[in-house]
């Protein structure tokens, strides 16, 4: 029996040398180095800058399931926020700055009508509408994802003041009624995200908010001219779903 030896070279891609000049130093925590590297996504003394926004449309037709039950239901919601800012990277992959806001809220309820057993039911014509402006300063971290500076992860801490007013009412014509609100509010809140340069200086971000503390004072008014005060504090400690945020940034 004839052996036949054949010799052959298998060529190994070399693998792409990282500049160490990008790659950032975690302190570990505690006596124990998880080996967790930080790239560099925005370098030091560089400026970045852009505008977040969110829309959500509701109508009663979205939801067939939930409204099955009833009739003549014609119920629609629309909230809408945008939010321009402007940061200082104060080392690297460390911004700080001013965020500012906008958001407005408008829904009504046109008709429903509910008819179960002995309950008998009707609402009509009734209307909410809220804007709000608001002054955010906001400490951001970045945690490079890829040697190339394209991808990241980041942590919003924002401290900010939210001034707005809002109308709920009631009936139309002779049987309007109504309430006005002024609320002014002051929140602190945590918003992560995920970023990721589309150009050399344009990115795109997500973030979402999933947990906030406020403290609010709020005067209303009636239509019969009754008013009163009120003041109010809480956590959230959950995504909330109005404050899914996408925007586009850009690094100077």
């Amino acid at each position: 029996m004839k052996y036949v030896v054949v010799r052959d070279t298998v060529y190994v891609k070399e693998p792409k040398k990282i500049d160490d000049d990008r790659i950032l130093k975690v302190k570990p925590v505690g006596r124990y180095d998880r080996g967790i590297s930080n790239y560099r996504f925005v370098s030091k003394n560089k400026w970045i800058g852009g505008v977040t926004f969110s829309v959500y449309n509701f109508e009663n037709d979205n939801s067939r399931l939930l409204f099955s039950l009833l009739k003549d239901v014609n119920l629609n919601l629309k909230y809408t926020t945008v939010n321009p800012f402007v940061g200082y990277a104060i080392s690297d992959n460390q911004v700080v700055g001013l965020k500012l806001g906008y958001s407005r809220i408008s829904g009504g309820l046109g008709n429903l009508s509910m008819n179960i057993e002995d309950l008998d039911l009707s609402l009509s014509d009734i209307k909410y509408s809220d804007d709000s402006y608001s002054f955010n300063l906001f400490y951001r971290s970045y945690v490079g994802l890829d040697p190339d500076g394209i991808f990241a992860l980041f942590n919003e801490t924002t401290l900010g003041y939210v001034s707005g007013s809002s109308r709920f009412s009631n009936g139309k014509g002779e049987d309007l009624s109504y309430t006005d609100t002024t609320v002014n509010k002051l929140k602190l809140g945590i918003n992560p995200g995920i970023a990721i340069f589309i150009m050399p200086n344009v990115g795109a971000e997500v973030s979402f908010g999933v947990a906030g503390f406020s403290y609010s004072w709020e005067s209303q008014k009636k239509s019969t001219g009754e008013v009163g005060k009120r003041t109010s504090s809480g956590a959230n400690f959950k995504i909330n779903l109005f404050n899914i945020n996408i925007g586009l940034i850009v690094c100077l």
